[in-house]
């Protein structure tokens, strides 16, 4: 079997549903069809990539490091699986956001499309808002993200990446609230979930450059009283655990 990640036998399957006709956040999935040896080296190259983004930052990263980690794998087999520094980082970005989405789908959280629109509203809210140091590796998401943000008026497939990761987000809020929300609700879903979008953004982006933008509190408070009547819900509900 030809090992090839370009190969036809191996090309990447639809995206994940996480509801019926709903998005895929958890991105394309890896490669199938690889050999046990061919999936093995693809992981070792992605999880040396990673952690030269952990511990020495995006911008060290290249061939010629990843190669010096590995000890044993030449310029010629890593380019086999990969044959740009960018497809490293889209695959590692692919990887870290399927990782991310799994832990918090394991949490306990309120989970998207079982009719609870408003307490995952809540929920993201307060883990936005939360000032406990987000962990190591969801800091390096977003700092690829953030890459891909600068450089995506050079690179076609960052940009459609995000895209397509907006737009699953978009419409899998919209779901949510079209199932939670009785009829007839003050916005339509499609806007309601581009204002829940551009707020989390907003909210990541501040607290990312500063720390004490503002009162996070005061700041939760205010965006349960503005974003309540969305879900026809009372803004002074406690906020649920996990």
């Amino acid at each position: 079997m030809d090992e090839s990640p370009n190969h036809p036998d191996h090309a990447e399957p639809p995206f994940k549903r996480i509801g019926p006709g709903g998005p895929g956040l958890f991105g394309p999935e890896p490669p199938s069809g690889l050999s046990e040896v061919a999936q093995k080296r693809r992981d070792q190259i992605l999880e040396a990539a990673e952690a030269i983004i952990a511990g020495e930052g995006i911008h060290k990263l290249s061939f010629g490091r990843i190669e010096d980690r590995l000890g044993g794998m030449s310029r010629g087999q890593l380019t086999y699986y990969f044959p740009t520094r960018e497809s490293i980082l889209l695959a590692v970005f692919e990887r870290m956001l399927r990782r991310m989405i799994a832990d918090l789908l394991r949490s306990g959280a309120p989970r998207p499309l079982t009719g609870r629109a408003w307490d995952c509203f809540r929920n993201g809210l307060s883990r936005h808002l939360d000032p406990v140091e987000p962990p190591p590796a969801e800091r390096d998401l977003f700092s690829l993200l953030y890459t891909f943000l600068s450089e995506m008026g050079h690179r076609p497939d960052y940009r459609a990446r995000l895209a397509d990761l907006h737009r699953e987000f978009r419409a899998m809020v919209a779901a949510d609230l079209a199932g939670s929300v009785p009829e007839p609700g003050p916005i339509a879903p499609p806007i309601a979930a581009a204002l829940i979008q551009a707020l989390f953004h907003g909210i990541g982006m501040q607290l990312a450059v500063d720390p004490e933008a503002f009162n996070r509190e005061e700041m939760f408070a205010a965006c349960i009283r503005l974003f309540a009547p969305l879900f026809h819900q009372n803004p002074t509900d406690p906020v649920p655990k996990g």
